[in-house]
């Protein structure tokens, strides 16, 4: 669903704001190498949001031109005329990811899809608050070889079952006219994205191993958007 708002250039100045709400729901996201369930029995459990789902983005952005013109009588005036600023403000939600154990419990030959249990455990995240992780408790078939739980067995905790800190960006540019001629001009732009240089986090740590451990960084940054970065061109107008 898209709700848009937007006024038309008038008046030295327009402006637009548009909300979109979406919800993707799968059981395996990536096409090109589909990713297999934790238990291959019940693939139904996989079921959840998409790795790409992004529930909430908010846009707006606006242009304002001076309405002072260089020939305008008046040292204000002529100072602030021929300028031009088009700010653009996004808010977007994060998007989920899974919290896995990085060890083979399931004894699928693999650790990419491994999950811990939740509320069976003592091993908490900071970087998670008021979840706690235990080992895959799960235990429906007894395998022979296996001596012990959690050998053998999955966790109840869902696919995608975490999200990521929302993203916010201010972006923003400022031109200015100069006039040699009534024909010929010269443009100086200067842009600068992510004006007050917030950190956005790009991706977190999935992994989080309750045997043998007692806390865990499930959920720490480790990697980020780009920081504040400027960017200045000259635009001659004829």
């Amino acid at each position: 669903m898209t709700v848009s708002f937007s006024k038309r250039f008038s008046n030295h100045f327009e402006f637009l704001s548009s909300w979109t709400y979406s919800h993707t729901i799968d059981d395996s996201t990536d096409l090109q190498t589909l990713l297999a369930p934790q238990d291959n029995r019940r693939p139904d459990l996989e079921r959840s949001s998409s790795t790409f789902d992004q529930r909430h983005r908010w846009v707006t952005s606006a242009v304002l031109e001076s309405p002072f013109q260089r020939t305008d009588d008046g040292f204000w005036r002529k100072l602030l005329a021929d300028f031009t600023v088009a700010p653009i403000f996004e808010i977007t939600s994060g998007r989920p990811f899974t919290v896995l154990t990085g060890t083979d419990f399931n004894l699928d030959f693999g650790s990419n899809t491994d999950r811990p249990s939740v509320g069976t455990g003592t091993v908490t995240s900071p970087f998670l608050p008021g979840v706690n992780f235990g080992p895959p408790s799960r235990c429906d078939v007894v395998i022979a070889i296996v001596p012990s739980p959690p050998l053998g067995c999955t966790g109840n905790l869902g696919r995608n079952a975490f999200t990521r800190e929302e993203l916010i960006i201010f972006d923003l540019r400022i031109s200015r006219r100069f006039w040699f001629t009534d024909r010929f001009n010269l443009e100086f732009i200067t842009d600068v994205f992510n004006l007050f240089n917030r950190f956005n986090v790009a991706d977190v740590n999935p992994l989080c191993n309750p045997v043998g451990n007692t806390s865990c960084t499930a959920g720490e940054p480790t990697a980020a958007l780009d920081p504040r970065q400027f960017q200045f061109a000259l635009k001659l107008n004829w």
